[in-house]
């Protein structure tokens, strides 16, 4: 075995994110920035209040206002969920509410007019792309965007603000000398870290969506034809010159395959948000992501295990309104087997209390996963061929694949999310790039469409399985239940069997038809056919094959400790939301996985993974092992720590025993340690 004192700690620090009292926060590496907690009461107005030109204004003033405190909340009576759900969930908690109506919009821009430095004036029926110029350069110069229609409403309400700029007098009516205009003239004012695709139209146009980020963060909000090559080739010169990893897309594109292949060529994911109203807002959610606890993985059998995702939760404005409703209305059906819904990780930005509600309200049967492809909808290789998505291996650059996968990786952390759900193929190159930089990643899933039927699954690096979902997007009974019996026909019941499929929540496979597949096929197949939760999936597909797999997810493995007034037990369940803590003069945590194996790799979180002080986490520390619990092997001896998470890979050594001691617990000598993960496989 090599020398401990040689061993890389594989973490890789991601930005510090803790709830603030004023202005933003937006470190590097952090996809949209942080908003301070939102005032007690806020000032709400339906957006119904507002024309197309005035939904413009109000959303650029809202994200001017909110940058320092949240204060202006935008509401949508026609929100699938309910205009007021959100608002009156005790977790989001903003019930205290000003309420302005159509006939007081303009009380709410009095009140706050002097926060902004006056106007950018524009006139909308030479072009309605002046709409996203004036909105751009609104959140540069701390100005709200005006059409000259508006300026005479707030002009006869008394309301006094100086023109900035005036844009009135130009010339350009086509999109492309619009956006070149933006690109040459306040694109470099920008920091190119995100982009708003949102259309300027009358009809059909979005108006109000993510602009207050936009406002707030002096950022980029277009919209080009993706389906127009000499439009697209200036798309793609905004998004050529953002850095992967740094940057994410809002909004959406004129379909979907276009707008996702044009930014998944650069390794930028796009969080649809077309509909996601007052992220400003949500935004300043308590940003403390309580992962729920995990359950003990069912015991390796030789049966049929699988694997059900549930679309479309990379959709940040489907988590905020559909999703909210099939998830509320299905209560009754939800974890009586397990199900695995798709969710952006990206809500720990824009969205934490949405995250938490759906975290905390989930049953032990219900996982989440991310949407594709990670951080934002990311399409690594496309297989249907559609109008300006030709059928190709799309991210083909590794630095952009780097940059995207670790982005990925900082959100698999903060999200406590460990599966990813990836559309629709990737390359070896890309599926190396996610096992590099996916230290939390368990497994993912490939899929294909209709156009290419060599996608295959694989095992990177002896570690990271890639599922092909055997049907992606299924929007039928007879489809899915077909396919699963044509499959489990093929088993020869010598050893365990593992099929992944995804269907599509807006077909009838809701929950309750879903209990109806996995009922059927128990009744045709003598209950040998499991569903499981996709960390579970992994964790027994690894184990099936000889693969390292995280043995405190077994039944099997117990833990004692030092001291057990906290019960250890919690730094095995799988979340940092729980945390043990000791002030013995000796602390210790021991695990007995109760048979050997032949483990290479521990993972301890510490305090600072629990949104705790950093300088709380456990200084030095040994890890020793032992086959019979009495002789101990000394593999790593940890000094001088400062990280909130260790990930140490060693050469494999056969053990039932792991015991971690704490020899110095940190500033307040209390020893404290969130979770711990042991890697191991079954030995020949």
């Amino acid at each position: 075995m090599e020398s401990y004192e040689n061993k890389t700690n594989h973490y890789t620090p991601y930005p510090e994110v803790t709830n603030i009292e004023n202005g933003i926060s937006w470190p590097e590496g952090q996809a949209l920035p942080t908003f301070a907690t939102p005032e007690d009461t806020l000032d709400t107005i339906l957006v119904q209040a507002f024309t197309p030109d005035e939904a413009i204004t109000f959303s650029a003033l809202q994200g001017l206002v909110n940058k320092e405190k949240p204060r202006i909340l935008l509401l949508d009576s026609g929100a699938d969920e309910g205009a007021f759900t959100w608002p009156m969930t005790p977790i989001i908690g903003f019930e205290n509410r000003e309420a302005y109506l159509e006939t007081t919009k303009f009380d709410l821009l009095a009140k706050y007019a002097d926060e902004v430095d006056g106007v950018i004036l524009y006139d909308p029926t030479i072009s309605p792309h002046y709409r996203n110029l004036a909105g751009t350069m609104a959140g540069i110069m701390n100005a709200i965007p005006v059409a000259e229609s508006v300026y005479e409403e707030m002009q006869a309400k008394g309301i006094e603000l100086d023109v900035v700029e005036d844009l009135t007098e130009m010339t350009f009516t086509t999109p492309i000398e619009i956006y070149n205009y933006l690109y040459d003239n306040y694109w470099g004012d920008t920091q190119k870290r995100v982009i708003l695709n949102a259309k300027p139209y009358d009809e059909g146009g979005d108006h109000h969506h993510t602009r207050d980020i936009i406002a707030a963060t002096g950022e980029t909000v277009l919209w080009l034809d993706t389906l127009d090559d000499d439009e697209r080739e200036v798309l793609e010169k905004f998004y050529g010159d953002m850095e992967p990893g740094n940057a994410i897309a809002l909004g959406w594109y004129t379909t979907e395959r276009s707008g996702i292949t044009l930014a998944s060529k650069f390794g930028i994911g796009t969080m649809p948000a077309d509909f996601y109203i007052s992220g400003s807002v949500y935004s300043g959610n308590d940003h403390t992501i309580t992962p729920p606890p995990v359950p003990n993985k069912p015991e390796l059998e030789n049966k049929v295990y699988i694997a059900l995702y549930i679309s479309d939760g990379d959709n940040i404005q489907y988590t905020q309104r559909a999703m909210r409703v099939i998830w509320d209305e299905n209560e009754d059906y939800r974890g009586q087997i397990p199900m695995n819904w798709t969710i952006a990780p990206g809500l720990v930005d824009i969205g934490p209390g949405l995250l938490n509600y759906y975290y905390q309200d989930a049953t032990e049967n219900e996982y989440f996963v991310t949407g594709p492809s990670g951080m934002g909808y990311m399409m690594p290789y496309n297989t249907l061929n559609e109008p300006g998505a030709p059928v190709k291996d799309i991210l083909t650059d590794e630095g952009a694949a780097d940059g995207y996968t670790r982005l990925t990786e900082t959100y698999l952390q903060r999200s406590g999310i460990r599966v990813v759900t990836i559309w629709d193929d990737a390359s070896p190159m890309v599926r190396e790039a996610y096992e590099r930089n996916g230290r939390n990643l368990y497994g993912a899933t490939v899929q294909n469409f209709r156009d290419v039927p060599s996608v295959a699954g694989s095992i990177e690096n002896d570690r990271v399985p890639f599922e092909k979902l055997r049907i992606p997007y299924g929007s039928g009974y007879d489809h899915i239940f077909g396919d699963m019996t044509t499959e489990i026909n093929k088993w020869d019941g010598e050893s365990p069997y593992f099929l992944s499929y995804q269907v599509d929540i807006w077909s009838e496979l809701k929950p309750e038809v879903i209990i109806e597949i996995h009922d059927k096929l128990n009744e045709q197949y003598d209950g040998n056919v499991e569903f499981v939760r996709a960390d579970h999936f992994f964790a027994l597909y690894n184990e099936a094959n000889h693969l390292p797999f995280n043995l405190a997810m077994s039944e099997h493995t117990t833990v004692t400790a030092s001291d057990t007034t906290v019960d250890p037990k919690v730094t095995i369940n799988g979340t940092f939301a729980d945390i043990w803590s000791s002030s013995e003069e000796e602390n210790w945590l021991e695990f007995d996985f109760s048979e050997t194996y032949e483990i290479n790799r521990y993972v301890i979180r510490h305090a600072g993974e629990h949104s705790l002080e950093q300088e709380l986490n456990t200084r030095d520390y040994r890890v020793e092992v032992s086959t019979d619990g009495s002789t101990w092997e000394l593999i790593d001896d940890y000094r001088g720590n400062q990280l909130n998470v260790t990930d140490i890979e060693f050469d494999p050594v056969e053990a039932r025993y792991l015991r971690l001691t704490i020899d110095n617990p940190g500033a307040d000598d209390t020893a404290r340690i969130a979770d711990v993960e042991i890697y191991g496989r079954v030995v020949d």
